[in-house]
């Protein structure tokens, strides 16, 4: 059975946190692209809606299937600030220190994945508000309601989303540790959104129904399944011997 005392790792990801605050590109670019993302997409739906005179059915598609672009963030977004954990430590030389503090491995892990969590779970929630908004403002003149919120969008938001970060943090820091670059560890982590991308393509032509509560439901288990694994893999793997000699 693994112990953790969530105190200790607090400490840990507050101390990463405060680090995160002093690199205000990183964390820029954690904020502006929900952000970005969350005025693009209404605004295509409002173009497709005027320009093209696109169907209700066609507008109520693209709202289904926008919605998932968000799940698809929520995995990405973590990999940026995981992906940087470990092996930023090692460049930055306060991973010896780190390592030789009296915590867990679990412990270590569990506060990386705070630090990643908190700006991207704020960062995520505002843009996908923004979203909710916005689209049901520029929608409701031609489908004759507002579509948001709906139970498949709580589903994704309240779901899917957090247990995407979940795994997208777990495999970045998992990434980050077995990496001796960030560079490197940027290309392993990113390996973790193939399956989000083949998802999406498969909704786009309709092999699978990214609006279908059902669907909704296995995607959060699978993604609950995925974290799991993830995470145990990063807490067996995780050596912090083979790191320090690894990476002298």
């Amino acid at each position: 059975m693994i112990e953790i005392r969530l105190w200790k790792a607090w400490i840990i990801a507050r101390k990463d946190l405060s680090i995160l605050a002093g690199r205000k590109p990183l964390l820029a670019m954690t904020f502006l692209f929900p952000l970005v993302l969350s005025v693009a997409l209404p605004s295509i739906l409002l173009y497709t809606a005027t320009k093209k005179h696109a169907s209700n059915v066609i507008i109520i598609d693209l709202l289904s299937s926008f919605a998932f672009f968000f799940v698809l963030l929520a995995a990405l977004l973590p990999l940026y600030l995981s992906s940087y954990s470990l092996v930023g430590e090692k460049t930055e030389k306060s991973l010896e220190p780190l390592l030789a503090t009296p915590t867990s491995d679990s412990e270590i892990l569990v506060g990386k994945y705070l630090a990643s969590l908190v700006p991207v779970l704020l960062a995520l929630y505002i843009g996908m508000t923004l979203f909710i908004v916005l689209s049901d403002l520029m929608t409701y003149r031609f489908i004759g309601y507002y579509y948001y919120p709906n139970q498949t969008s709580d589903i994704l938001m309240f779901l899917d989303a957090p247990l995407a970060m979940l795994y997208g943090v777990s495999f970045g820091t998992l990434a980050s540790a077995r990496s001796s670059s960030v560079q490197t560890s940027y290309q392993l982590g990113a390996v973790s959104l193939i399956p989000f991308l083949i998802l999406y393509v498969l909704g786009e032509v309709q092999i699978v129904n990214l609006a279908d509560i059902t669907n909704i439901l296995y995607i959060g288990a699978a993604l609950f399944i995925a974290f799991i694994v993830v995470f145990y893999v990063g807490r067996k793997s995780f050596n912090r011997e083979r790191i320090l000699t690894a990476w002298r």
